[in-house]
């Protein structure tokens, strides 16, 4: 996956979607769920307890972000909406 990500431009819960949908298929074995956190600057970061890897995504064309580089409020205390995401996979078979 790649720091900045290209431009997207879909609604928040199409990108959330999206991003989710690209770490799946980047990590299919390793990355079963995700949490999501939208940040009050339009971010998106993952990370928490089922996924314990941190990073932030944004569309490429916005460059980088000036209030997620100032540090000047911890991240949890910008979340402005949280989502959870599984990647689960059934299998049915007939007795």
């Amino acid at each position: 996956m790649r720091k900045y990500q290209p431009s997207i431009n879909l609604q928040d819960s199409d990108k959330i979607t999206w991003l989710a949908n690209q770490i799946f298929a980047a990590y299919p074995q390793e990355v079963t769920g995700l949490k999501l956190y939208t940040l009050d600057c339009e971010k998106v970061l993952r990370g928490g307890d089922l996924d314990p890897q941190i990073g932030i995504y944004r569309d490429a064309e916005d460059g980088p972000c000036d209030i997620c580089l100032a540090q000047t409020k911890a991240w949890r205390n910008r979340v402005v909406a949280q989502n959870v995401v599984y990647n689960s996979k059934f299998q049915i078979e007939s007795i």
